[in-house]
């Protein structure tokens, strides 16, 4: 059990120091934009979202951000496809956090994420995508699994 608290403690010292790198500027800098398309049952919903794409980029997130605005988000690059888990550490705005595979297909959805928590939500499916929307988004749109997200990196 003291093996399994001192991997504990170094993991998270390690996961604290590297959020603190990461967000040097914290909040980071407005990141680059993308024009997607979320695509429930029959609907088209443009969407644009900042392309979190380098590891800083994703661990940083959207630590110290406002709340985001209708119809935009942040989308990671989760490439290669592999489990993903997110948390809210740092993050004062309730968030939908949608998860897609690498067709973009929605394999798994948190809603209305807590503010400041540090628990992990995620998933063990292979994802290629994460995209992260203002809390009740999701249930606004109607979104549910199998619906899909057109991915910038697919054009």
């Amino acid at each position: 059990m003291l093996v399994l608290g001192l991997w504990a403690a170094i993991l998270t010292t390690g996961l604290v120091a590297a959020r603190a790198q990461a967000c040097s500027q914290f909040p980071q800098p407005p990141l680059p934009t993308a024009t997607i398309v979320l695509q429930v049952k029959d609907t088209a919903y443009p969407l644009t979202v900042e392309v979190a794409a380098t590891e800083l980029e994703k661990a940083c997130g959207l630590m110290g951000r406002p709340r985001l605005e209708d119809g935009r988000g942040m989308l990671f690059d989760m490439r290669p496809a592999g489990p993903a888990f997110f948390w809210m550490d740092n993050t004062p705005g309730a968030l939908d956090i949608l998860f897609a595979d690498a067709d973009g297909s929605i394999v798994h959805i948190e809603h209305e994420a807590v503010p400041f928590s540090r628990r992990l939500r995620g998933t063990r499916k292979p994802v290629a995508a994460v995209l992260e929307l203002s809390a009740g988004t999701a249930e606004r749109l109607g979104i549910s699994l199998g619906d899909r997200i057109g991915l910038p990196w697919d054009r």
